[in-house]
C-alpha cells in the first residue's frame, strides 16, 4: 500500500509520467460517450435504462479526470509559466474544435438536417451545445479559471487556493439553478457554452482536490464496506430518482428540487464508484494486459476520438424503432457497444493517418513537436 501511494504521489509531481489506470479510465469514459451518441443520435433513442444510468456521471467523470490530471503540486505559477500554459491550452482546445466543428457543420450536419452551409455555421456558433462540440469549449473555460486563480494566488497556501476554487464552483452551480434558458438568453453565454461550464466546473475542482489528497481518500475508500455503501446508494438513489421523474411527483416544485439534488449526489457517487474500481483493479488495466493497453490507447487519444466520432455515427433510426418496440435493454446495449467500438476504431485509424503530418498533428490534435519537427508526445483531452 505504501509503495502504491508513494508511486502515485511521485507521478502527480512528475508531469511527464502517466498513470496507467487513469489513462484506462479515460478510455472507458470515451467509450461511454460514443456509446451514448450511438443510441441518441444514431438510433434515435432518447433514453433507456443503461444509457440514462451512465449519463448521470459520464460527463462529470470526464471533467473529474481533467481536474485530476491538471493538478501538479510542484508547479511554480510565475508570469512566464502562466502565459505559456494559457497559450498552449487555447491552441489545443480552440483550433481543433473550430476546425472539426465547422467542418462537421457544413458537411454532415447540413446534409442530415437539410441546412445550407452558412446556416449550419451560424447554428454552430450560436448553439450552446456547439452541435456536440461544447465539451472542449467548456473545458477551456475551466482551465482559464484554474490557471488564472493559481497564478493570482500563487503565494497563498495550496489549501487556500482549493477553498477558493471550491467556493467558485459552488457559486457557479447555484447560478445554474436559474435555468439554462435564463443564462442562454445572453448571446455570449451561448457562444462559449457558459451554462455547461458553470454546471460541470464543480467536478473539475473535485478531481483537482481528489488528486491532491488521493492518499487519504483512497485509504478511506479501502475501509471495509465503504465501497459497498457507495454502490448501494448509487443504485438506490438512481431508482428513487427514476421513480420521481416518471411519476406525478415531478409536477411539484419541491420534488423537482429533490430530484435535482439527487442527480448531483448520484454524479458524485458514480465518480467515486468508477474511480475506485479502476484504482482497485489497476493491475488489470495496466499495459501488461490486453484490455489495459486497449483502454490506455483510447485514453491517450481522447481528443482525436471526440473530434472525429461525430462524422462516423451511423444513422440507423430503423434499429432504434426495433429496439423501442422490442424493449430489450441488454440487446440494445450490446449492439450500441459494438458499434461504438467500431466507430472508435475508425477514429483511431483516421487519427493515425492525420498524425503522419507533424504540422496537422500539432494543430489538430495538440501533439508536441520535437526539435526535428516530428510528433514527440500526446497532449490529450483532459
Amino acid at each position: 500500500m505504501k509503495d502504491f501511494l508513494s508511486k502515485n504521489i511521485s507521478t502527480t509531481l512528475n508531469p511527464t509520467k502517466r498513470i496507467e489506470w487513469i489513462d484506462a479510465l479515460r478510455g472507458f469514459t470515451m467509450i461511454l460517450v460514443v456509446f451514448s451518441h450511438i443510441e441518441v443520435f444514431g438510433f434515435g433513442i432518447p433514453s433507456n435504462t443503461v444509457n440514462s444510468f451512465f449519463s448521470q456521471f459520464r460527463m462529470p467523470l470526464f471533467f473529474f479526470i481533467s481536474g485530476f490530471i491538471a493538478f501538479r503540486a510542484g508547479e511554480v505559477w510565475d508570469r512566464k509559466y502562466y502565459t505559456r500554459q494559457m497559450l498552449k491550452k487555447m491552441r489545443i482546445q480552440i483550433i481543433p474544435t473550430l476546425f472539426f466543428g465547422l467542418l462537421f457543420s457544413i458537411t454532415v450536419f447540413s446534409h442530415l438536417h437539410n441546412q445550407t452551409p452558412s446556416s449550419s455555421i451560424l447554428m454552430f456558433i450560436d448553439n450552446p451545445a456547439k452541435l456536440g462540440y461544447w465539451f472542449t469549449i467548456a473545458l477551456l473555460a475551466m482551465f482559464v479559471v484554474y490557471y488564472t486563480l493559481s497564478f493570482a494566488l500563487a503565494r497563498c497556501k495550496l489549501s487556500t487556493r482549493q477553498v477558493v476554487l471550491a467556493a467558485i464552483a459552488l457559486i457557479l452551480y447555484l447560478i445554474t439553478l436559474a435555468g439554462s434558458t435564463t443564462i442562454y438568453s445572453y448571446p455570449v453565454a451561448r457562444w462559449f457554452s457558459i451554462f455547461n461550464f458553470m454546471l460541470y466546473f464543480q467536478f473539475f475542482v473535485f478531481g483537482n482536490i481528489f488528486a491532491c489528497y488521493q492518499e487519504r481518500i483512497f485509504r478511506f475508500l479501502q475501509r471495509p464496506n465503504i465501497i459497498a455503501v457507495i454502490i448501494l446508494l448509487l443504485f438506490g438513489l438512481f431508482i428513487v430518482n427514476s421513480f420521481i421523474k416518471s411519476s406525478s411527483l415531478i409536477d411539484s416544485l419541491v420534488w423537482r428540487v429533490v430530484s435535482k439534488m439527487l442527480v448531483e449526489v448520484i454524479r458524485y457517487l458514480g465518480i467515486l464508484s468508477v474511480v475506485s474500481a479502476f484504482r482497485h483493479y489497476e493491475h488489470s488495466f495496466s499495459s501488461n494486459t490486453r484490455i489495459g493497453r486497449s483502454l490506455q490507447y483510447i485514453g491517450k487519444r481522447t481528443l482525436d476520438v471526440y473530434l472525429l466520432h461525430y462524422f462516423l455515427i451511423p444513422q440507423l433510426p430503423m434499429v432504434g424503432d426495433f429496439f423501442m418496440k422490442a424493449e430489450n435493454t441488454v440487446l440494445l446495449a450490446t449492439c450500441a457497444t459494438i458499434l461504438a467500438l467500431l466507430v472508435i476504431a475508425f477514429c483511431l485509424m483516421i487519427s493515425n493517418f492525420i498524425r503522419t503530418s507533424p504540422t496537422l498533428a500539432y494543430y489538430l490534435f495538440g501533439v508536441k513537436k520535437n526539435k526535428q519537427g516530428t510528433p514527440a508526445s500526446n497532449i490529450d483531452l483532459k
